[in-house]
């Protein structure tokens, strides 16, 4: 399994997420998409101070550990989202699909960000990342302590 660590991101000073398909709850800090699978999520958007003007749509992927790599994860959505009202959702336009042939060990970070047309790149307010931990970071401590635990029993044995 592979976690994908979906955040949200804007230049403008509003406040942005990633919600469910059906736009009803925030997305949980860190998603699971197994390989081939897709997921619909929502924008939602609030403490909008412009209204009724376009907001391009825009992502960046990039990989926090793995041997993967940002290509493996592709972003469908519309150009652009226009908010009507505040809070606005614009209710599962956007699908991240996770390629096939996608290596497991791989720990990506999405941001999803709308601003109005100009702004290019700039990335700030709502991003929200945790950390994941590595497998061999649980294991070696747990591992140690079970071996310790059978080495004294043995010695309190002789």
């Amino acid at each position: 399994m592979v976690a994908i660590i979906a955040t949200s991101g804007t230049s403008m000073a509003y406040g942005a997420d990633l919600w469910d398909e059906t736009g009803t709850a925030s997305l949980p800090p860190i998603v699971i998409i197994q390989p081939g699978e897709s997921l619909v999520v929502s924008y939602h958007m609030e403490g909008i101070a412009d209204l009724n003007e376009p907001h391009v749509y825009e992502y960046d992927v990039s990989v926090r550990s793995g041997s993967g790599s940002p290509t493996d994860i592709e972003i469908t959505y519309p150009h652009n989202v226009t908010p009507t009202s505040d809070p606005f959702i614009d209710v599962g336009n956007i699908t991240i699909t996770k390629n096939a042939s996608t290596p497991m060990d791989t720990v990506y970070t999405i941001q999803i960000k709308a601003g109005p047309q100009g702004l290019g790149a700039v990335i700030d307010a709502a991003s929200r990342t945790n950390e994941v931990p590595e497998f061999p970071i649980i294991a070696l401590p747990v591992a140690t302590i079970i071996g310790l635990a059978f080495f004294l029993r043995r010695r309190k044995g002789e």
